[in-house]
């Protein structure tokens, strides 16, 4: 599975969340999470799920999907790591994970 990953505030909840999108090869299609970043602030009952394509779409072959639902969630996500997503499905890439900052650029270590 590839792991591209950005942090950013979210308007909807109120709180930073973290966004990994990427190429998932046993399933052989693309996925995408949205988690709450702060989540030994959530409530006992709030899970900290903002988006899972495992609760909604599945896999799909093709990212326009996730670009709508990030759309629709006020995500703006960089250019740059849908690209990089999309390029992952077509290598069928495997264990490969990219942090990214707000413009886009790649980060080095865990952010």
């Amino acid at each position: 599975m590839s792991q591209h990953i950005f942090s950013t505030f979210h308007t909807q909840t109120q709180c930073r969340v973290r966004i990994q999108i990427g190429w998932d090869r046993p399933m052989k299609g693309f996925y995408m999470v949205v988690l709450k970043a702060d989540t030994e602030k959530l409530a006992d009952d709030d899970e900290g799920v903002v988006y899972s394509n495992l609760y909604d779409v599945g896999h799909p072959k093709e990212l326009s999907y996730f670009r709508r639902v990030a759309e629709k969630l006020e995500i703006q996500i960089p250019e740059v790591i849908w690209r990089n997503a999309y390029a992952d499905g077509e290598r069928n890439v495997v264990n490969h994970t990219a942090f990214y900052d707000a413009a886009g650029n790649v980060l080095t270590g865990e952010q």
